[in-house]
């Protein structure tokens, strides 16, 4: 039986740390509903990433997200600098977090 590259649901803690402590402090509910968002995003995508070069990629991230390009990439350039995604790939257009 092959393996299976997606997840149909993810744990959800009650309580947060830094990165929604922060994320929330910037963008208020926004940046909590980002960050959920983008980790459906993850768990439905096949290996858990984004390629967030390719641009229909970029214009579905955009259509589940909700938001701007810009407000997008200044959240995403966020979580990179907390590492709640991977700052390498994200430097390359690359979303991918250790949370799956």
């Amino acid at each position: 039986m092959p393996c299976k590259e997606k997840v149909d649901w993810f744990h959800h803690q009650i309580q947060h740390g830094q990165t929604m402590a922060i994320l929330e402090d910037e963008f208020g509910h926004v940046g909590y509903a980002f960050w959920f968002k983008l980790l459906e995003m993850l768990g439905d995508s096949a290996g858990h990433f984004i390629n967030y070069n390719q641009p229909l990629a970029k214009k579905y991230f955009k259509i589940k997200i909700r938001l701007d390009s810009s407000q997008i990439e200044r959240i995403l350039n966020l979580l990179a600098e907390l590492d709640a995604i991977d700052p390498e790939l994200w430097n390359v257009g690359v979303i991918w977090s250790e949370n799956f």
